[in-house]
């Protein structure tokens, strides 16, 4: 039995570099972007009005000039205009090009409009430059824009969108097959005898692969029957880059998965792993070098499991620099040698982050979990600042 940081060590180790593949924009939401983004033009491009109003030159305003006669209306999306006369102003919308010879743009709420006469109000004063954004001021043809990889948000996506980027470099997304073990289990949409169990693990795996954006989950469920493990298995084996399996790896009777495993050529990396829940933690490569997890299959020891191990592979393959997120929380004498994963709510007080035990009935508690914002792990030899996982990832 091998420690927590040894398991990590472990699989981290094997988190080999993912391929890259370009996508439509419309599909990278939430991939990692494996290209750095320049800007292809000046941003704004033109000097753009921020507001709806009068655009002017503040040289007649100085003089005194407080009437323009309208030489033009102007709208988001007209090609640019000259000014003809210094006392004239232009109608402008927010977003037009603010015509050459005009050097600031009067808000409407500042103007009384009467046919084609614009007049300041009394109390409206006008400063050169007000309200315009000016030609690259917010960056030049050319300059960075956002540096791979990240994780390609919403905000992200609108610069893309604004550079002319089409399609976009990101991590390929591998396959995973998601595979869920034991006769007791029945899919969701069936009404289970009392002696049976929903398919509740397999749902949350597809659920915490997919909703971190790092990879696609398919899932499967098989009985308690070697021969039937046999050949569905290899077959995945074959069909996907990766399996994390549920079930089947502790120390029953019908606890089928490791031997399964070692017939079918996977390589035993470990298999049990000095920590409660999930202690029958099994992790393994074939050949070929695709990655297999078989986590213990009570429900709260899987999420954990698959928080603790499964999304910082993914992350570390794809690209992702982990950063590690600490709270605080009182210490203990523990009475074994293990690592402990608690469910915790975590609250903020003067700044800092505290974390209180969230109630929990052992580890097929898995209801308990939604009261919980995440889990530390707490082992004797850390100090009081306890390394956090949150259910976001």
């Amino acid at each position: 039995m091998i420690t927590v940081s040894e398991a990590e060590r472990i699989i981290l180790h094997e988190a080999k570099w993912l391929a890259s593949q370009t996508l439509p924009l419309s599909q990278a939401h939430g991939r990692l972007l494996r290209e750095d983004i320049h800007s292809d033009r000046p941003l704004p491009p033109f000097n753009k009005a921020l507001m709806d109003g009068i655009a002017i030159s503040t040289s007649a305003y100085e003089k005194g000039l407080r009437q323009f006669l309208i030489e033009k209306v102007m709208a988001a999306g007209d090609k640019p205009y000259r000014l003809k006369k210094a006392n004239h102003c232009v109608q402008i919308m927010t977003g037009a090009v603010v015509p050459e010879g005009c050097n600031a743009v009067v808000a409407i709420e500042q103007v009384t409009m009467d046919g084609d006469t614009a007049k300041l109000k009394d109390w409206t004063v006008v400063k050169p430059k007000q309200n315009i954004r000016f030609k690259s001021a917010d960056g030049k043809k050319g300059q960075f824009l956002i540096k791979a990889p990240c994780q390609l948000q919403t905000p992200h996506i609108g610069i893309l969108a604004s550079v002319g980027k089409t399609k976009v470099k990101v991590s390929y997304q591998p396959t995973v097959a998601i595979i869920s073990t034991g006769n007791e289990l029945v899919d969701i949409g069936r009404r289970p005898k009392v002696y049976q169990t929903r398919l509740s693990n397999s749902y949350a795996l597809k659920s915490l692969v997919e909703g971190s954006g790092l990879a696609r989950g398919t899932i499967f469920h098989y009985p308690d029957d070697k021969k039937i493990l046999l050949k569905r298995i290899a077959q995945n084996l074959k069909n996907f880059d990766m399996l994390v399996l549920s079930g089947g790896v502790s120390m029953g009777e019908f606890d089928y998965v490791p031997s399964v495993l070692k017939k079918l050529g996977v390589k035993v990396l470990f298999h049990k792993v000095a920590q409660k829940p999930g202690k029958p933690l099994w992790f393994g490569k074939t050949r070929s070098g695709k990655i297999v997890f078989a986590l213990p299959g009570n429900p709260v020891s899987t999420q954990i499991c698959a928080y603790r191990y499964v999304i910082p592979f993914l992350k570390k393959a794809a690209g992702f620099k982990f950063i590690q997120e600490f709270v605080a929380f009182p210490l203990k004498p523990l009475t074994e040698d293990l690592t402990l994963f608690l469910p915790v709510r975590v609250h903020e007080k003067d700044g800092a982050r505290y974390a209180e035990v969230a109630s929990i009935g052992g580890s097929g508690d898995f209801a308990a979990l939604a009261q919980a914002d995440g889990f530390i792990e707490y082992d004797q030899y850390q100090k009081s600042l306890r390394p956090y996982f949150s259910w976001r990832v």
